[in-house]
């Protein structure tokens, strides 16, 4: 047994065959911290965000001059940072000199050399693993750091805790292959080098790119959801995954956060999230199949499809007769997708049912999901907007079942159109963020909450200003709704930088006190509210 922190403990796990697992040495309230880090122990960026994002502490800027220059007059944090790349490398940037320094001291000074012209682009598994040959060759036998390293080795899955590489073969011989690769490539840029003490260093790339590759996490901006790369942490990575987890992870760029989404025990297993819980158990199992290789059993698998993401608004054989034909043929369209969403194998379900998982399927792949390890699909504005409305005027989902969120989301996104932006933004703030994430402090409902506040701000310039008055005569100050966003957002995450930054520059500007502030928000959002429930999906 080994303690993780003061307020958590990593140990053998409850859940059978899952090795190890974090648990709470106290008791924790809904929002309270249960384990942080100030940086994951591995963080590292894709190559598509190693020109602009800082490698240390993940702060973004702008590098096209129109977006940074919108950006600054915004107050967002992107037009003021500017990473600048390593004089030695030329690879990676750095915002400042002391993440610099920081930097070269724990890991850069490993890799430097290594990943510089004419190497080209590394990806960020064979970066990781080059940092960490050159760490454990530099970290004494004896010491905390050498322990620590050797526990991302051989404490984790695949590679580690008695596991057997040969069986992930037999899962997924193409990621096999594709991460012996990736191991080999960091071990052989090294300079292949011998043993450290009685590791194989070969080996030990190897163990570290699999187990990386299975037990990293995304990380991702906390306002506006930017991936910037990935991260593996030996306490983080310690919690195992529920589809009704019991923390949340909160990046802060680039502090690492995992807090209470209801009331925790003291001896009770941390559970995360490892993909989408607000999607059906069909869809939910097939990603843990595909990427974490398990068959989920947590309390909310074990109901079947008994659970609030798989129940529809009504019960299918009520669809309407205008969608049979439809169904039918979506039925043949998604033949190998159907046993995805139903309850039982489809050469025992209804006609009704199979139209229904038909229509589901159909949604979900327009939506982004890719299901059986189907390729995923770029949907065009129309496609979106017509899976929308079968979802809705089928009256077989409601505004919060999967996908209708995310396809919501997908329009949002869709650039060019800010005053129908906002309108579909309103509807979700109000009557779909609440049902699909209630804790304010949710990620994706900050990273909504902080599009629509940036959306609001965009109405309030000069070329929107006979939609700023419409909605000023109904009682609804775009400043103020603005302000009462960022408030939003600010509240939850104020330990956030980036939040802090534009949240302390924005009020300033104001000319008004907080408390000043806040009231007129208080008076606004009753109209807000009203304005939010009146819209119609169909119709925007």
């Amino acid at each position: 047994m080994a303690t993780a922190s003061g307020s958590v403990k990593i140990a053998p796990s409850g859940i059978p065959g899952a090795g190890r697992g974090l648990f709470a040495c106290r008791a924790f309230k809904p929002g309270d911290v249960v384990a942080s880090v100030d940086r994951p122990y591995v963080a590292e960026l894709e190559v598509e965000r190693m020109e602009d994002t800082c490698a240390w502490c993940f702060q973004r800027g702008e590098t096209d001059p129109d977006a940074r220059a919108k950006a600054a007059l915004m107050g967002m944090p992107a037009g003021f940072i500017d990473p600048k790349a390593c004089a030695g490398c030329h690879r990676v940037a750095y915002c400042s000199k002391t993440c610099q320094s920081r930097a070269w001291k724990r890991e850069h000074k490993y890799e430097c050399a290594v990943i510089a012209p004419p190497r080209p682009e590394l990806p960020h598994s064979v970066r990781a693993a080059i940092k960490l040959l050159g760490r454990l060759k530099a970290a004494d036998p004896s010491g905390p750091e050498h322990k620590r390293m050797l526990d991302l080795l051989m404490e984790f899955r695949p590679a580690g805790t008695g596991s057997r590489l040969e069986a992930f073969k037999d899962l997924d011989k193409q990621k096999f292959d594709d991460y012996n690769m990736l191991a080999w490539a960091a071990w052989s840029y090294c300079g292949k080098p011998g043993n450290y003490g009685a590791l194989d260093t070969k080996a030990g790339a190897t163990a570290f790119v699999f187990n990386m590759m299975c037990n990293a996490f995304t990380l991702a901006s906390p306002v506006d959801g930017v991936k910037f790369g990935i991260g593996f942490d030996n306490t983080i990575c310690a919690a195992n995954h529920s589809c009704d987890p019991n923390v949340v992870m909160t990046f802060l760029q680039p502090k690492v956060e995992l807090r209470a989404l209801r009331p925790i025990k003291s001896g009770e297993e941390i559970f995360v999230k490892y993909v989408d819980v607000t999607n059906p158990i069909g869809v939910r199992q097939a990603e843990l199949k595909e990427t974490y290789f398990f068959d989920c059993k947590c309390s909310k698998c074990s109901k079947g499809t008994k659970s609030a993401e798989d129940r529809f608004a009504q019960d299918p054989e009520e669809l309407p007769a205008r969608y049979h034909a439809i169904a039918d043929t979506l039925i043949k369209k998604h033949d190998a997708q159907l046993s995805h969403f139903l309850a039982s194998p489809p050469d025992d379900a209804t006609t009704a049912q199979k139209r229904v998982a038909a229509m589901e399927a159909e949604a979900f792949v327009i939506s982004g999901t890719t299901l059986g390890g189907g390729d995923s699909v770029q949907s065009d504005e129309e496609t979106i907007r017509n899976a929308l409305k079968m979802c809705l005027d089928s009256g077989m989902w409601s505004h919060a079942r999967q996908p209708v969120p995310q396809l919501c989301r997908q329009l949002f996104q869709i650039p060019g159109a800010p005053y129908r932006a906002f309108r579909i933004g309103l509807k979700a703030y109000f009557e779909i963020l609440p049902k699909v994430s209630p804790q304010e402090f949710y990620p994706d409902r900050l990273i909504d909450t902080w599009g629509l506040a940036t959306v609001a701000n965009i109405l309030c310039g000069p070329a929107f200003t006979e939609i700023y008055g419409e909605l000023q005569a109904s009682g609804v100050d775009l400043r103020v709704v603005f302000i009462g966003l960022l408030f939003d957002v600010y509240d939850q995450l104020p330990a956030c930088t980036v939040i802090e930054n534009t949240f302390k520059q924005i009020v300033a500007g104001m000319g008004l006190s907080e408390a000043d502030l806040r009231e007129r928000i208080k008076q606004t959002w009753p109209s807000l509210e009203t304005a939010a429930r009146s819209i119609d999906l169909l119709k925007d």
